[in-house]
């Protein structure tokens, strides 16, 4: 299973979010783009799906662009990956079982549901505010040098 980009660009843009907007000021998707070298228009759709979410909210005309709704830290990153990718599965059939003729019986299907809930579980376990933290890569590094993960 991988991430897809639309999925990794939101992330980066909700890090430019957390690092650059506060409740007063705004960040303009332009500035955005500019910021994570990723096209404007990308960023456009994306910021549709943050804004039907509520992750984010903007505002038009001078001085306008966009901020978050809540602060950083009460923003999980499972939240922003659903935004823009839909619920976290690594198959179908765990959401629609009808999918699959076998999904009754299914010897992975268990395995299946303990690696989806584990992923989603990690997913909301970090909020926006610990990725955009200073000491982020070394809190992470640590955990996995020291085989603490979870």
């Amino acid at each position: 299973m991988k991430l897809s980009k639309r999925a990794r660009y939101a992330l980066r843009m909700m890090l430019v979010f957390a690092r650059q907007s506060t409740t007063s000021s705004r960040v303009s998707l332009a500035e955005v783009a500019r910021i994570t070298d990723i096209s404007r228009r990308y960023m456009e759709q994306l910021a549709i799906a943050l804004k039907n979410a509520s992750l984010i909210e903007g505002i038009t005309g001078k001085g306008g662009g966009y901020r978050l709704t809540r602060p950083a830290a009460k923003i999980c990153i499972g939240e922003i990956i659903e935004a823009v990718i839909g619920p976290v599965r690594i198959v179908e059939c765990l959401e629609s079982p009808d999918l699959c003729i076998r999904s009754d019986d299914c010897e992975c299907r268990l395995l299946y549901d303990t690696i989806n809930q584990r992923i989603k579980s990690v997913l909301d376990e970090y909020s926006l505010a610990d990725l955009a933290g200073k000491n982020w890569s070394r809190k992470i590094s640590g955990l996995r040098n020291s085989g603490l993960r979870q």
